[in-house]
């Protein structure tokens, strides 16, 4: 399916469903590849399988740690990884046995995973191998798509061969390399948590070569079919233990007899568009190396105004029908049912149209025909909302686990185990994955928490428990990765341990009377960077310094949402030089801003002597008015370009400051950059910015210490799989603490814990008025 990407809106505060991950789940053989059996069943082991599958968008930017997604939000408090651990928990609660992702990323100047021809995010890979290894540990199957026909995939590899046409993708002998390369890429990849190859993982069911080709315009007529036919046979000589198909969504040519199951609509002004898309489902699936037939059916984006009962089960019928003449089994592999309460489209049609289909695939699999299971689009867990564009919430096509329709989803889940069976005369030890030998990495973990500490086959790589959100970090605290462990430090002007607690202080509430909004910010206002121990900074892996464009990757912004002005101020306390700060509610944004000092990333150039102050800019131009159109994924995307402009009140536009404090100006700008305030004698706000440094009202930042690396099995240190931020300090060795703005900050109270043991630290807690605060140190 093709989406339209766009900025996330406010998100809901809820709890991640979470389920045990051994409860409920039904049984699958982790050790066998799937195959196709007698009667054209799939099968597992000695037993017969019925895919019940459920497609996801975004997981690779997820699980690897992005903290803002563009289709569906993260639940407010959770990370990437939890939220893909959330859907894996939730989908075996509900009997569902295989889940179905893109094997690359869905927004390339956000997230690339080949960020050239042969050149790979590896942070992206070792989310990828998260993903296939948590499946497994949950004995779920997953199903991957090389490449995406819509976003980043397809264009993007006619791109890198200096083409500009969808269509030469599938004809010029380049691209096709450019492919064939990936797929040797992906086949061949160990895994670096469980040491398994790909192509010799059971935990994959099978490869998608495409999901959705189309060759648009100008595709004569064989096209997808004979690349079809020569990229199945590489992929079998790569990978031959995986089932593999197209991933089409099915369609037929004007040649084929089966054209009168296409669709079509009586809608005005609708053309028929199938002829465009060069797909022949019969033809596209005749190669001896495809194991199985896969399709689609969106059928209010291809008949809007039609939503047909007798169209939906045609379709199913006329793809099992396919199966029946070229002797394979049949999958339904994807589909949807929007809601969009201006064309009547609601949860009610919702629940009948699934009804339909599972009723459809029921029937023809009672009667013999090769329909062997079937897949919907898309869970989204509490908490969960879908970009304004789309309505929020739910948004067109998210169905929540509370709702109606995820209950008949269950309940077909349940009648596709039903028929599982034994496989009389099946020998056990054939079709089986080789074993692979990798060492316990329990003894690494912190306190017990499971998925903290080292992984891997030999134990050696650090997890960084803070992207995984595997670390015990309470609410209002900042977690910080070390070798091995994490660290949990409340924010400015929040007190507690970090652990347990994070209180706001009275000073924290007091906060929105010490700035004051404007228009506009001032003319020679600076890029403040933006601290890693305040809300809205989070570690973000799968950012390239370069190659996304995105201001975070410098450390210039929040990388989390923030969800308040508020936040937004107890940041602009954190960090060293700030003054003001520009906040979008609309893409939840906030900018640091501050006088040009040496704290400050990127300033405006001075006037030249004699010559005015250039002119404030522009107010920011209102939002965007939200997207009509009846089918909201054809809706453009929606960039957050809104911001309110606040600054402390003891400046003017937050580099001047206001009346009564006379005596700022501006010194040249050196070749470094670097521009501090001078002030004249006798100002008596001058020794609070004299460095650049803007005292906070919250009182100074706790100086965080390390303990030192931890120790993996193997007993060598290990280099962190996620690297920290651009703005990350460096980690000081023993109990030596950071250094600050302006050098060490000694006798600040540091809680280590390690394996479980508090060690104690000299100094006492930091104290400003009535601010306290203090860290806990999570660590071996």
């Amino acid at each position: 399916m093709r989406r339209a990407i766009c900025i996330a809106g406010p998100l809901l505060v809820a709890a991640a469903l979470l389920v045990s991950a051994s409860a409920q789940n039904p049984p699958v053989d982790t050790t066998h590849f799937a195959i196709v059996g007698p009667d054209n069943n799939f099968q597992v082991g000695c037993e017969t399988f019925w895919p019940a599958i459920f497609n996801q968008w975004e997981v690779l930017e997820a699980v690897t740690g992005a903290p803002i997604l563009f289709a569906a939000s993260l639940p407010a408090n959770t990370s990437g990884p939890q939220l893909v651990r959330s859907y894996m928990d939730t989908a075996i609660a509900n009997n569902l046995n295989v889940m179905r992702i893109w094997a690359q990323t869905v927004g390339f100047n956000r997230a690339p995973f080949q960020t050239s021809p042969g050149v790979y995010n590896e942070n992206i890979f070792r989310g990828l191998d998260y993903t296939l290894d948590q499946a497994r540990q949950r004995n779920l199957k997953v199903i991957m798509a090389f490449v995406d026909n819509w976003v980043e995939g397809v264009d993007q590899y006619a791109g890198w061969a200096g083409l500009s046409d969808h269509v030469s993708f599938f004809t010029d002998p380049k691209v096709m390399q450019l492919y064939k390369n990936n797929v040797e890429v992906l086949t061949s990849r160990v895994n670096t948590i469980n040491g398994r190859k790909y192509s010799e993982d059971p935990t994959i069911f099978a490869w998608d070569l495409i999901n959705e080709p189309r060759c648009n315009t100008d595709c004569p007529a064989g096209t997808i079919s004979g690349w079809v036919t020569e990229m199945a046979a590489y992929v079998k000589s790569l990978d031959p233990n995986h089932l593999l198909t197209v991933g089409e969504e099915g369609f037929y040519t004007s040649t084929a007899n089966q054209t009168y199951c296409n669709p079509s609509s009586s809608a005005p002004g609708w053309v028929s568009w199938v002829p465009e898309t060069g797909q022949d489902a019969v033809a596209d699936h005749a190669s001896p190396d495809i194991d199985f037939i896969a399709f689609h059916s969106w059928i209010d984006n291809w008949q809007p105004g039609n939503v047909s009962e007798v169209f939906q089960r045609n379709w199913i019928e006329c793809h099992a029908n396919d199966g029946i003449q070229l002797n394979k089994p049949v999958i339904l592999e994807e589909f949807g049912k929007f809601i969009n309460a201006t064309v009547g489209a609601d949860m009610n049609q919702r629940n009948q149209y699934y009804g339909i289909i599972f009723d459809e695939i029921n029937k023809l699999t009672d009667a013999g025909k090769p329909i062997k299971g079937v897949g919907f689009w898309t869970i989204y867990e509490p908490g969960q909302d879908a970009p304004a564009s789309e309505g929020g919430g739910r948004g067109v096509y998210g169905i929540y686990p509370t709702d109606d329709t995820f209950g008949l989803i269950k309940q077909e889940a349940q009648s596709l185990n039903a028929r599982a069976a034994t496989v009389p005369g099946c020998d056990a030890t054939a079709h089986t994955a080789p074993a692979v030998t990798t060492k316990d990495c329990t003894s690494t973990q912190v306190k017990g928490l499971v998925d903290t500490g080292f992984e891997g086959p030999t134990c050696t790589i650090d997890i960084n428990e803070c992207v995984r959100g595997t670390d015990n970090c309470a609410a209002n605290a900042a977690c910080i990765n070390t070798q091995g462990g994490f660290q949990c430090q409340c924010w400015l002007g929040y007190t507690g341990d970090g652990v347990s607690s994070c209180t706001a202080s009275p000073a924290v509430n007091d906060l929105p009377s010490q700035y004051v909004t404007e228009a506009t910010q001032g003319p020679l206002i600076c890029d403040v960077m933006y601290p890693i121990d305040a809300p809205g900074s989070a570690y973000d892996p799968t950012l390239i310094a370069g190659l996304t464009m995105n201001p975070q990757v410098e450390g210039v912004g929040n990388v989390a949402p923030v969800y308040s002005p508020n936040s937004c101020m107890v940041a602009c306390e954190t960090a060293p030089g700030c003054s003001a700060f520009a906040y979008s509610p609309q893409g939840m944004s906030c900018f640091l801003k501050g006088c040009p000092s040496n704290y400050t990333v990127q300033c405006p150039t001075p006037p030249p002597a004699n010559e005015p102050a250039p002119a404030p800019p522009a107010p920011p131009a209102p939002p965007e008015p939200p997207c009509t159109n009846p089918n909201p994924t054809l809706c453009p995307v929606v960039n957050a370009t809104y911001y309110s402009y606040y600054h402390k009140t003891r400046y003017q536009d937050g580099c001047t400051f206001a009346a009564g404090n006379p005596g700022l100006t501006l010194a040249p700008a050196p070749t470094s950059g670097e521009v501090k305030p001078i002030f004249a004698p006798g100002t008596p706000v001058a020794p609070e910015t004299a460095a650049g440094n803007n005292p906070s009202s919250l009182g100074a930042a706790p100086i965080v210490t390390s303990e030192g690396p931890s120790t993996p099995v193997d007993g060598q240190p290990s280099i962190a799989s996620v690297p920290t931020r651009a703005s990350t300090p460096a980690t000081a060795a023993g109990n030596e603490p950071l250094p600050g703005p302006d050098g060490p900050v000694p006798g600040t109270n540091t809680t280590a814990v390690t394996n479980g043991t508090a060690l104690p630290s000299a100094g006492s807690n930091l104290t400003s008025g009535n601010i306290t605060s203090s860290i806990m140190t999570a660590g071996r």
